[in-house]
């Protein structure tokens, strides 16, 4: 509840406050509303019909066999946020566990960053700079998968930036409430066990603002620090300690793995900027670097983040976590890098637009609506959105959309072109789009094995997983059960064709194993799933369709006779 207070006093502070710019506020607020519809939709699309996928997997596998004392005492081999799990764990025995329970959390902080970061920025900004941050924040490819996604990385930019901000606020009062202070204490804890990643970035404002002290020989400021970072430090180490002590593997295990390079950085601007174009990028950093010097001079929390991600690249670069040669990875760990580089374009925009209007006089009030259009339709051009958005697409989360956002550098694509494809899934386009629901099995959640991206695209129907234990195996890796407190939604148990019809399946498509061959790698997709067919057979009856790659089966009568005469006879 304190923290809670701190953060909207902190909120009304800055919109209260007159602005920098001195516009009036009226047409402020109503484009204001206009942007964050625009990234509440964009977040919200399709967002209660999302497969669960990949990384987001290994907090339910760890729910499934631990107890909350073993959640806590362990970073996981695939690792998971404990504080997440936890919450889960809660849910799981009282509301119950699916998808939406497992994202909502992240949704309300990528909807809650959009309103919070502008007004915060607008206090020193400006209202136009503010307005331009808040639409590129609003569209940021990045930052909406992460809204929609059951890890914590949208939590944790969330708080990484109000303990920053925070800490700015009680370092420069010179009789500070106890309450900013504990704001910082509450949001950087919680953040750093969210995310361990994330502590050099929360630390960071000690070394900013305690060298300025110290060479200002600010003796009290100095003190003030130190029992704050000392205080800080034990809630950390006492959140931590158990997991460090219980599983010192774990950890260990993920260090020293993979090297970043400067291809990786490079390929991380893509994801940080949100587009596949080299030009787009060039842009954009060139209105970062108009904008920086503003910036610097009238944020006081800008050195503590550019400190924060010089710390944590440094850090990444001594230790070489796991899969940091990933230019998307990589992102993702320097993640606070996208609403910096955001806000340093916003406040470019108007240093530019304010610099024509000087020279040009009123009648160019159109620069910086004209700039924010140009930008907007270069970064459209090159936007992962508008895959992303395709109607249906219930695997928006799949690794393809955020592995790389340049498709020639994607190597889920150049991975998932060797797979065989059925040409069923073009014959279902001619029906109308959106119009059939498919469970399709045997389901990967490791996402490189699934291809519902292209099915789904193919075939303009939407396509979620199938189960297949207590089928014909026994467990399948990447299933939860039905039931005990598990209520996930967008999947078939196709043990019950009652249940897998009530949940409005259309159509059961079991993909036959195949034999893969990409030149590197050779498999089986589909091994261990060899019973699987005759059992679908005996429980659904007579098939619709087959091939040499998938057999189909309808799960009603109605069903059948609507699709019996399908293109594909």
């Amino acid at each position: 509840m304190r923290l809670n207070l701190c953060i909207a006093t902190l909120i009304s502070v800055d919109i209260n406050r007159k602005p920098a710019t001195g516009e009036g506020p009226v047409w402020y607020y109503a484009a204001f509303l206009v942007v964050v519809a625009i990234g509440v939709w964009l977040r919200l699309d399709q967002f209660s019909m999302q497969v669960l996928l990949d990384d987001e997997w290994h907090v339910v596998h760890q729910l499934l066999s631990k107890s909350p004392g073993q959640l806590i005492s362990s970073f996981g081999q695939a690792d998971f946020s404990i504080p997440l799990a936890l919450f889960y764990w809660l849910e799981l025995k009282t509301i119950g566990l699916g998808e939406m329970e497992m994202r909502w959390p992240m949704m309300v902080a990528g909807i809650a960053a959009i309103a919070i970061f502008p007004a915060y920025v607008r206090r020193y900004l400006g209202e136009m700079t503010a307005l331009v941050f808040a639409f590129l924040l609003a569209i940021s490819p990045l930052l909406v998968i992460y809204s929609k996604t059951a890890r914590p990385y949208s939590l944790t930019i969330l708080l990484s930036m109000l303990a920053m901000a925070v800490f700015y606020r009680f370092a420069a009062s010179p009789r500070p409430a106890p309450w900013w202070g504990f704001a910082y204490f509450s949001a950087t804890v919680l953040c750093g066990w969210l995310h361990l990643i994330t502590v050099p970035m929360l630390f960071a404002p000690f070394l900013t603002v305690g060298l300025s002290a110290l060479f200002a020989r600010n003796f009290q400021m100095l003190g003030r620090l130190f029992v704050l970072g000392l205080v800080t430090t034990s809630g950390l180490v006492a959140v931590l300690l158990p997991a460090f002590l219980g599983d010192p593997g774990a950890l260990g295990n993920k260090l020293g793995a993979h090297h970043p390079s400067l291809e990786t950085l490079y390929g991380a601007w893509f994801s940080w900027l949100g587009t596949s174009s080299v030009f787009v990028v060039l842009v954009g950093l060139s209105l970062a670097a108009v904008g920086a010097g503003r910036a610097w001079r009238k944020l006081p929390i800008l050195p503590g983040l550019l400190t924060g991600l010089a710390l944590t690249a440094g850090i990444i670069a001594v230790i070489n976590p796991m899969w940091s040669q990933n230019p998307q990875t990589f992102a993702r760990y320097l993640l606070p890098a996208t609403p910096i580089l955001l806000l340093l374009m916003a406040t470019g925009i108007a240093v530019i637009g304010e610099q024509a209007r000087k020279h040009w006089g009123k009648p160019v009030h159109w620069v910086i609506p004209g700039l924010v259009a140009g930008a907007v339709a270069f970064m459209a051009c090159t936007s992962p959105l508008q895959r992303l958005l395709a109607n249906p697409n219930s695997n928006q989360l799949h690794s393809l959309f955020r592995m790389d956002f340049r498709d020639e550098k994607n190597r889920i694509i150049a991975f998932q072109n060797h797979f065989p494809i059925s040409p069923y899934w073009n014959s279902l386009a001619s029906f109308p789009s959106d119009s059939l629901k498919i469970t399709v099995s045997p389901f990967y959640f490791e996402t490189y094995k699934w291809d519902a991206v292209r099915w789904e695209q193919r075939s303009g129907q939407r396509v979620m997983p199938g189960n297949l234990t207590g089928l014909c195996v026994d467990q399948w890796w990447g299933e939860a059960p039905q039931g005990s407190g598990y209520r996930f939604r967008n999947v078939a148990y196709l043990s019950n064709p009652a249940d897998t019809l009530a949940r409005g399946f259309d159509l059961v498509v079991f993909q036959k194993p195949a034999r893969v061959n990409t030149g590197k790698v050779e498999f089986v997709h589909g091994e261990g799933t060899e019973k699987c067919e005759h059992i679908l057979r005996s429980l659904y009856g007579p098939a619709l369709y087959e091939d040499e790659y998938v057999v189909v089966f309808p799960t009603s009568g109605e069903v059948r006779a609507k699709l019996d005469v399908g293109p594909y006879e």
